[in-house]
């Protein structure tokens, strides 16, 4: 034991050696808790109330490294390693299928040179499965296809045909703009095909009217007594029903069997062309709404910023050719019109029927047609900031969206002008809401 002397003589130099050391060894944001905590236990041994305090350095804890995973390598293209993003090039005629194996229905072929991209198959899986990897083309078409037929593309030949790409698009009027309303595009061949008919058909009307509908947020019902198998053929064929029933099951696009039992009549029925009345009905069975809308460019951009989509009439071929005096009266028809006579015989050009073939052009100033339209009905879903309209033609060959400049669209228009304005009276997300 220290004599109370002996004690006060040591306390300074405790103290001194104390908070030397907290100086060394402690964080310094610690310091003055550590020295006041020091200062007491050698205040305390002065005074003879405590033992002498033994300083121990605190232990000081090294942070656990936090490891990092390093990334994935970036895919690149032609190393031989598929992956998402990669361009293929077909190499033999391929099947395109909806699984990955030859079990799977086809859904079409794609021949040799045909360019193919690598995606995400639709549950986000593998995107290649077997010996199958999943694929879009140019047109939007997605499936699995047989590695065997297809090899994948070297960086410069995917350049090269990135750039015969861009022109491509540039004249099929697509651009990223179009890209959006992908979504809601529906091909009026392609759907029939859907519900087990030929894709031939007149169904421009209601492929149309429901990308319309889709643009507005509207669902169209099923037909009663037909069980919708899920795909856009079956709604197509829905919009036809409920367009014509009321006024001409002749043209709804269904019949009844010999059993009793309601199903699809797609060979003539589907060839029947659609009015904007038969518009008007389908949209009121969705419960929709619909306006006027004055047949021009500047009129379709005011409604469809104010929330709207416009279904339109058009041609893609001028007003026929008119006789002049003195023309053979085989090649002139009804209202003067003139008969082509491309041999110069006198006798005028038939079609597959026998019929006499009107003399007329194509436009030049407006989009190409496709799948021989002439009377037409599209679907006007957007405008760019620039002015130009987005247009969902539903028999493009591209089988996208299209952007269209004002007067391209009033020259669709010319010689078969129409427009009708179709929206939700609860506004949709393309309209604002």
């Amino acid at each position: 034991m220290f004599s109370d002397g002996i004690r006060r003589t040591l306390g300074p130099l405790l103290r001194t050696v104390a908070n030397t050391t907290v100086e060394k060894v402690v964080a310094p944001p610690l310091q003055p808790a550590a020295k006041a905590v020091t200062n007491f236990a050698v205040s305390s041994f002065e005074r003879g109330t405590s033992q002498p305090v033994v300083l121990n350095p605190p232990v000081i804890r090294q942070a656990t490294p936090t490891v990092v995973t390093p990334p994935s390598p970036p895919n690149v293209q032609g190393d031989g390693n598929l992956g998402a993003g990669d361009w293929l090039n077909v190499t033999q005629g391929v099947n395109q299928r909806q699984g990955p194996g030859t079990e799977f229905a086809k859904n079409t072929t794609f021949g040799v040179g045909t360019k193919l991209k690598v995606i995400a198959p639709p549950d986000n899986g593998a995107v290649r499965q077997k010996d199958f990897v999943y694929v879009e083309n140019s047109k939007g078409q997605k499936g699995w296809v047989h590695t065997d037929y297809v090899g994948e593309l070297s960086a410069d030949d995917l350049s090269k045909y990135q750039a015969e790409l861009s022109n491509q698009r540039a004249g099929n009027h697509q651009t990223d703009a179009a890209d959006e309303y992908q979504d809601i595009y529906v091909n009026q061949f392609d759907a029939e095909t859907q519900v087990g008919g030929d894709g031939r058909n007149a169904n421009c009307g209601p492929a149309s009217t429901l990308m319309a509908m889709r643009n507005e947020g509207l669902d169209i019902p099923s037909i009663p007594g037909i069980t919708h198998n899920g795909t856009a053929g079956a709604d197509v064929q829905a919009v036809r029903y409920w367009g014509n029933t009321g006024s001409d099951n002749g043209s709804d696009g269904v019949t009844t069997n010999d059993a009793g039992e309601t199903v699809y009549s797609l060979t003539t029925e589907n060839s029947q062309y659609t009015g904007f009345e038969d518009v008007k009905n389908v949209v009121t069975a969705a419960r929709g709404s619909w306006a006027k809308v004055a047949a021009n460019s500047e009129s379709i951009q005011q409604a469809i910023e104010s929330g709207m989509s416009v279904v339109i009439s058009g041609t893609f071929v001028e007003t026929p050719k008119q006789a002049p005096e003195g023309t053979p009266p085989a090649l002139v028809g009804p209202d003067n019109v003139l008969y082509l006579d491309s041999n110069k015989d006198g006798a005028p050009d038939t079609n597959n029927q026998g019929q006499p073939i009107i003399d007329r052009m194509n436009k030049g100033d407006t989009w190409a047609r496709g799948g021989g339209a002439r009377e037409h009905l599209v679907a006007v879903v957007g405008v760019t900031p620039e002015g130009n309209f987005i247009v969902c033609d539903p028999a493009v060959e591209v089988r996208t969206p299209i952007e269209v400049t004002p007067a391209e669209l009033d020259a669709f228009m010319r010689g078969n002008a129409g427009a009708i304005g179709i929206y939700d009276p609860t506004p949709g997300p393309r309209s604002g809401a």
